[in-house]
C-alpha cells in the first residue's frame, strides 16, 4: 500500500472513530514514511557520487603513461586510478641519470621515462602486494 492509499484510510477511520485500526494505520504510515525518507538519501548519495565521478572523468587525463588533472602539475598513479579511482599523486620525480622516476607511495609502483624529454612513463617496478 502506498503512503497516500495509507493516509486515506487513516483518514476514512478517523471518520469512523476505529481509534484501534487508526492507530495502526498511522504505524504503518509512518513506517511508509521512513522507509521514503531512508530511499531518498540513498537515492542522493548515489546521485552525488555519481556526479563526483562525471566531474573526475571530465577532468583527469592520461598523458605520457599518467594520469594528469586539469589544473594539477603532479601526475597521478595509474594503477591506483585504474583499479579504485583514487587519485595518488606520484611524488618526484626522482632523476636517475637522464630518467625521471614517480613512486607511488600508495601501491609501490614505479614509473620511468627512458631517456628523458618527453618520452612516455613505463612502469619500471611493478606493484608492490600487500
Amino acid at each position: 500500500m502506498s503512503v497516500v492509499d495509507t493516509a486515506k484510510t487513516a483518514y476514512d477511520l478517523a471518520k469512523k472513530g476505529m481509534t484501534v485500526e487508526f492507530q495502526e494505520k498511522i504505524m504503518q504510515l509512518r513506517e511508509e514514511a521512513l522507509e521514503l525518507q531512508e530511499e531518498n538519501l540513498r537515492l542522493r548519495k548515489e546521485n552525488r557520487e555519481l556526479r563526483e565521478r562525471i566531474e573526475l572523468q571530465e577532468t583527469v587525463h592520461f598523458r605520457r603513461g599518467l594520469y594528469w588533472r586539469d589544473g594539477d602539475e603532479v601526475p597521478f598513479c595509474p594503477y591506483c586510478y585504474e583499479k579504485s579511482h583514487t587519485l595518488i599523486h606520484l611524488p618526484g620525480p626522482e632523476i636517475v641519470g637522464v630518467t625521471p622516476n614517480y613512486d607511488c607511495l600508495e601501491c609501490g609502483t614505479g614509473y620511468g621515462a627512458p631517456g628523458g624529454g618527453e618520452a612516455d612513463f613505463k612502469v619500471y617496478r611493478p606493484r608492490l602486494i600487500r
